[in-house]
């Protein structure tokens, strides 16, 4: 979301040819991706994903969907369209990086 995060990404994984970057906001990216992936990694903000990108990620039809999250509720949204759209949640798995706090942030697996 930001092109200091782009930069450290190209610059983190730059020995590895199978990973691609898309820059720009996923509800305009994402609908129009050809891909044909075999992880999706998200890490949306606290109101989660938009329809359109969950739709979006959906076509892509990859194996595995990892959905990070720092709102139960959102997740919980989200995790219902991409269980509609054939996937099966497989792994949850919390984080407290905020102790003594009610922030909690989670890791999802969906697979096909």
């Amino acid at each position: 979301s930001s092109a200091s995060a782009c930069e450290d990404f190209s610059f983190n994984l730059d020995e590895f040819d199978n990973i691609e970057l898309y820059e720009g906001l996923a509800e305009e990216v994402v609908p129009h991706l050809e891909a044909q992936p075999d992880i999706v990694l998200v890490d949306p903000p606290r109101a989660g994903l938009e329809k359109r990108v969950v739709d979006g990620i959906l076509k892509l039809d990859p194996q595995v969907i990892a959905y990070i999250s720092c709102d139960p509720s959102t997740l919980a949204r989200d995790a219902a369209r991409i269980i509609t759209g054939g996937y099966r949640l497989k792994e949850v798995t919390p984080f407290d990086l905020f102790p003594q706090t009610y922030h909690i942030e989670s890791i999802s697996f969906f697979e096909h």
